[in-house]
């Protein structure tokens, strides 16, 4: 809008001066106009040069301002575009952040909650055995396998398929050293088909009056 009405203003100069211009050519040369049909063409060409070669100049100037007011604007439009190009890009990173959080947020609620206890152990026929529960609170989950320290112990390994919601199972595992501390993956598959785990150390305790016993800490996600 104010480029509009500079562009106006100059091109009110610009006619105002013209106009008084040729108001004064007119007072200096108009008794003399007839003298022009006389001269050479050459001369003819050299006073009409003349004449309006201040005009020419005038309005070239003005055109100069007028460009350097257009080129104002079209600067401030750019900076305008990229300011809302930079919001634009700025709102959809948060966008894809929000959606991300809410993927992971939705991920988790498919998890299984697991919790592992320690039912019993001790020696049986010449064999060190623990027995665990494995209770889910959470999300459903199937393919179940749960692995003690990483290797296959005799059984080595059970397969729990599938581990409902609210349900348990007791998992035994024979032919370990004598109270020794464990670690416990239990590996699954979520609803959406998604592998995961989740791991437990189960260390010894010794307390007088009360003998060997193990207590555990559920260690984090593996993804």
């Amino acid at each position: 809008m104010k480029g509009v009405v500079m562009g106006r203003v100059l091109a009110v100069i610009g006619i105002a001066l013209t106009a008084m211009y040729a108001w004064f050519a007119w007072w200096l040369v108009g008794d003399r106009i007839q003298a022009l049909q006389s001269m050479d063409l050459n001369e003819v060409g050299d006073f009409l040069a003349g004449a309006f070669g201040p005009v020419t100049i005038l309005w070239l100037v003005l055109g100069f301002f007028q460009q350097g007011i257009e080129l104002r604007q079209g600067t401030t439009a750019l900076n305008l575009q990229a300011t809302e190009l930079r919001n634009s890009v700025v709102q959809q990173c948060e966008m894809v952040a929000a959606q991300k959080a809410s993927l992971l947020n939705y991920e988790k609620t498919l998890h299984p909650l697991l919790r592992l206890e320690v039912t019993a152990a001790g020696w049986q026929e010449d064999e060190f055995g623990v027995e665990f529960k494995i209770s889910n609170s959470g999300d459903y989950c199937e393919s179940v396998v749960v692995k003690l320290n990483g290797e296959d112990m005799r059984p080595g390994r059970r397969d729990i398929d599938p581990l409902m919601t609210g349900s348990n199972c007791v998992v035994a595992f024979m032919g370990l050293p004598e109270w020794a501390d464990l670690n416990v993956v239990i590996e699954y598959k979520m609803r959406n088909g998604t592998s995961s785990s989740q791991s437990f150390l189960v260390t010894h305790r010794y307390d007088e009056g009360y003998g060997d016993s193990y207590s555990i800490t559920k260690l984090s996600f593996l993804s």
